[in-house]
């Protein structure tokens, strides 16, 4: 069996005239509310920078910060 393959991920976000689409990428259907980012598979992300709809962006790593103390 061969080992279990890690992608990198992007966020795409659609901006067309519609409220939302499906698509139907390699990695399979994905939806995609307009405004709203959606992560995908950088494979995926490649195929969607073809169309002026969508618009992709690195993937942001959340940052945790510790707890501010009161003075």
């Amino acid at each position: 069996m061969s080992p279990t393959k890690t992608t990198a991920s992007k966020t795409v976000t659609y901006n067309g005239g519609l409220d939302g689409v499906t698509i139907h990428l390699p990695s399979g259907a994905i939806e995609f509310p307009r405004g709203t980012p959606v992560e995908v598979s950088a494979e995926d992300a490649s195929v969607l920078s073809k169309n002026p709809d969508f618009q992709a962006h690195k993937a942001t790593t959340p940052t945790t910060e510790p707890p501010k103390e009161a003075s």
